[in-house]
């Protein structure tokens, strides 16, 4: 019996800017936005800080990510906000210039490609689709009140991803040694 064809869907991931130069720039941001003195940081600069997680069904023409909609607040009141535990509406959009920008500071940007069944990858990109629309997860950090962060969302989209904390994610055993994980046969 032949095996259905199959699609790939890639996840992109890296890990937070935690240098020196880097985190004394955006904690001065922080400051600066708290008292006055100048504009915060960007909501790019934040994720280049923190590090995001994103899925393509496209070979990377668009990295669909998940992020808190802030809208109207400041970047520094958001993220306290999100720090004492507070959820937002989630939004889905396309970080494709996030992953740019990380790859452009040296960071390492991560992939690896879930192989599915193509009724898999449909129902899959259904969801994907139906988010992109409207949400219907609140964004928020570890141990808060969120349904999820832009890792966990994934998983709630159903790609098995393990872990919803980012250093954790991307030091999984095995994570280098597996870069396409597959569910269901396919060919």
């Amino acid at each position: 019996m032949p095996y259905p064809a199959c699609h790939d869907i890639r996840v992109f991931t890296f890990r937070g800017d935690r240098s020196p130069r880097f985190s004394a720039m955006f904690l001065r941001k922080l400051l600066d936005e708290r008292s006055g003195a100048g504009p915060g940081p960007t909501s790019h600069e934040c994720l280049l800080h923190a590090g995001h997680t994103g899925v393509s069904t496209d070979g990377g023409a668009a990295i669909w990510a998940f992020n808190p909609d802030g809208a109207g607040l400041k970047i520094c009141d958001l993220l306290d906000r999100l720090k004492r535990g507070e959820a937002f509406p989630g939004i889905v959009r396309d970080d494709r210039t996030v992953f740019a920008a990380a790859h452009l500071q040296g960071l390492s940007v991560q992939t690896f490609d879930v192989r599915y069944p193509n009724f898999s990858f449909d129902r899959f990109k259904a969801k994907l689709d139906s988010e992109r629309e409207r949400s219907n997860y609140s964004y928020g950090f570890p141990n808060g009140d969120g349904d999820c962060n832009c890792t966990t969302w994934l998983e709630r989209l159903g790609l098995p991803l393990l872990t919803g904390r980012i250093n954790e994610f991307v030091a999984l055993t095995g994570f280098i040694a597996y870069p396409t994980r597959r569910f269901g046969k396919c060919s």
